[in-house]
């Protein structure tokens, strides 16, 4: 884990980043790490239970997404505010922000979501970008490139991560997105699964090393073969 340095979040919707690696975050704030999130859609079409216009519920995501990185200690928000539908996403102009921020920032560390395992649509599109965009600057950050699990557990990971004393704070950062939670239970979905991971992190432990751990899979840049 990076420390003393600047690590970017790329996140295909304002509440990724919560409810896939918030415990981590946490981690990495306490860490000293200086920690921007990008969002690439400003979630405007998402689960709407109070039948709010696409316009209004984009402005109560990018308020919920500034509360709950507050939580979580993160610095910056960055929303790219494209239309929440992966085929309607400028993937040109989300390439060209992520160089620029990525040239800005010169990260130690980059998360992002897995363009290959996440079930979602935006998640991929979002991973591959970040890959594409990475390549693109030629930056190799120290502390590498990995991807969160969202849509999808992972059937086998890279890095595990306990985040039994920030599991708490996680569940206020998922909390605060109040528009998604009011229907769709995520904060009990991912506390389930960062539990079974915990558990189930290592088959010839004698006990389990922690309560709740968030998993991570390593993303490899390869050059285009010449």
């Amino acid at each position: 884990m990076s420390q003393n340095g600047n690590i970017l979040i790329v996140s295909a919707h304002p509440d990724d980043m919560e409810i896939g690696m918030g415990g981590t975050v946490a981690k990495l704030v306490e860490s000293m790490a200086v920690i921007t999130s990008v969002v690439v859609t400003n979630g405007g079409r998402s689960s709407n239970p109070f039948a709010l216009t696409e316009q209004r519920m984009a402005e109560v995501r990018r308020e919920e997404a500034l509360r709950a990185a507050s939580v979580l200690g993160v610095k910056d928000v960055i929303i790219l505010d494209e239309p929440d539908a992966a085929d309607q996403i400028n993937t040109t102009a989300v390439k060209r922000r992520l160089v620029e921020i990525l040239v800005r920032l010169q990260p130690t560390e980059i998360y992002t979501l897995d363009e290959e395992l996440d079930r979602h649509p935006a998640h991929r599109l979002a991973g591959k970008l970040v890959r594409e965009s990475v390549l693109e600057t030629g930056l190799v950050p120290s502390g590498g490139i990995w991807a969160y699990e969202i849509w999808g557990p992972f059937a086998t990971w890279d890095r595990l991560e306990y985040i039994d004393r920030y599991v708490a704070k996680k569940m206020v950062a998922i909390a605060e997105h109040q528009s998604q939670v009011a229907t769709i239970p995520y904060a009990e979905g991912v506390l389930g699964l960062n539990r079974w991971r915990a558990v189930f992190a290592d088959p010839k432990a004698s006990a389990p090393a922690g309560v709740y751990a968030e998993v991570f899979r390593r993303i490899t840049i390869s050059p285009p073969a010449k």
